[in-house]
């Protein structure tokens, strides 16, 4: 489903994009699999932790993403990551980060799914974006998935393309190493027949030292960047 398909995936983790992101293994995403079993063989004592909750959860969608292969093994990893971190939520509702991985995950999930799954989710998914912006405003991954909703939905649904341009330069000046967002600013401006702008956008991502999603800039975020220039530049 179009709608869905360019708002779920909006991160490929939901760590705060205001750290400095940590160095990936040289084997990720293989690496995830050691990952889950460390934190799994601890669980137990820190069941009671948001943070550790949120970590664990975080490291599912991870293997969602970036790992696994398989529809259905997908789909376990993500409603596992949703559940964990509704879990989180339990005990501390007010926590961005929880918000946002919870209505990622179930979106990716719902996604796989169909189209029935996908618009049954549609909106739990937008009451907790929402609340992520109350409890953190400047949340960018969150200000992402909802200028991605305002864009790709249907104004009857609660669509409004112009406030999704506004979310996604607000996403795109608070974190320019953010490339998934600055992928879709510039799709957003080609659509609003904007090459200048767009083209602005893709050398950024293409041209980028440290993105803040390294092993999605490279496997894909790049690459597209990387042809949509090529095509604009073809174009002229």
């Amino acid at each position: 489903m179009r709608v869905l398909a360019g708002c779920l995936l909006v991160v490929l983790t939901a760590l705060s994009v205001f750290a400095d992101p940590p160095a990936l293994p040289p084997d990720y995403p293989q690496s995830l699999e050691r990952d889950l079993a460390a934190l799994l063989a601890v669980r137990s004592q820190q069941a009671s932790d948001p943070g550790f909750l949120l970590k664990l959860a975080s490291t599912y969608f991870d293997m969602g993403n970036d790992l696994l292969t398989d529809d259905e093994k997908r789909i376990t990893a993500y409603e596992e990551a949703a559940r964990v971190a509704q879990r989180a939520l339990e005990l501390k509702e007010a926590d961005a980060e929880a918000h946002f991985l919870y209505a990622a995950a179930l979106g990716q999930a719902a996604e796989l799914k169909g189209v029935t799954a996908s618009l049954l989710s549609l909106e739990e998914m937008r009451i907790h974006v929402t609340r992520a912006l109350e409890v953190q405003p400047n949340h960018v991954p969150s200000i992402h998935m909802a200028g991605m909703m305002l864009e790709e939905l249907p104004r009857f649904m609660g669509g409004n393309p112009e406030a999704a341009l506004e979310y996604l330069e607000r996403a795109v000046t608070l974190d320019p190493t953010y490339t998934h967002a600055r992928l879709h600013l510039a799709k957003m401006y080609l659509k609003r027949k904007k090459p200048a702008l767009a083209k602005r956008e893709l050398r950024a991502i293409v041209n980028m030292d440290r993105p803040r999603d390294p092993y999605a800039w490279a496997k894909q975020y790049r690459p597209e960047a990387e042809r949509l220039l090529d095509s604009l530049n073809h174009a002229n």
